[in-house]
Order: C-alpha cells, then structure tokens, then sequence
C-alpha cells in the first residue's frame, strides 16, 4: 500500500487480486495534481490487469481533474490495462455529463463489481459497464 497526499488530496493505492485501486479522498484540482499523477502513474507502474481510480471520496473535479483522468485512461489504454472508475460522487459525474466523457469511462459501483467485470471479460469497454 503506498500513500501521498497534498492539503486538499490524499491518495491511497492498494491491490485487490489483479485489479490495483487508486482510491482519492478531496478535490482534484490543478493545485493537487501532482499528487494524483504521481500516485496513478504509481498505480500503471504496478502492472495491474486492471486499474480501478476509486472517486467516491472526490468531492470537487476540475476541469484539471479530468484532463488527467483522460491522460491516464490514453497511458493505460497504450500499456493494455483497462481503466475504470469507481463510485465517482455527484461533482465526478457531472464534470463527465457536461462534458460528455462519462462514456469513455467504465463506471463500477464498488471494486468488487469492477473485478469480477474483468474476470468474465467485460471490464474492457463503457459499454459494458455497470451503473452505479
């Protein structure tokens, strides 16, 4: 388990089975960014089947969040490891609504439900994602 944090975000990165999760507490902010990249680019560097960016203690995404978010999703989409979000909280999801990034996502309630996705091979694409 590796842990970083700046005064508005903390990020802890742990690993469930094949599936290695990125869970961020706080805002993803332009002023925090370096946190969240050196702890997803932490994350890909483990070689995980899957990454899991658990969102559910993000209250406030930027549009500087989910420029990284799309970054990361292209570095990990580049090594062949699937990126999904998990339980991304009512500021998450309308950044990606307004956008209209949400279906570039694979969206999972919990870990549990994103890794087993995975294992029946249904983890690789929005469109087989499960709401939350």
């Amino acid at each position: 388990m590796t842990s970083s944090s700046s005064a508005e975000l903390k990020a802890r990165t742990v690993r469930v089975g094949p599936v290695v999760v990125c869970a961020f507490t706080g805002d993803l902010l332009m002023d925090n960014e370096a946190v969240a990249v050196a702890a997803l680019d932490g994350a890909l560097g483990l070689g995980p089947a899957v990454l899991a960016v658990d969102l559910s203690g993000v209250e406030l995404c930027t549009s500087a969040g989910l420029s990284l978010l799309l970054t990361v999703r292209r570095t990990a989409h580049d090594r062949g490891v699937p990126l999904v979000l998990v339980a991304p909280g009512r500021g998450v999801r309308r950044v990606l609504e307004v956008t209209e990034t949400g279906s570039l996502f694979p969206v999972f309630a919990t870990v549990e439900q994103a890794a087993r996705a995975h294992a029946r091979g249904n983890g690789r694409g929005p469109h087989h994602a499960e709401t939350v």
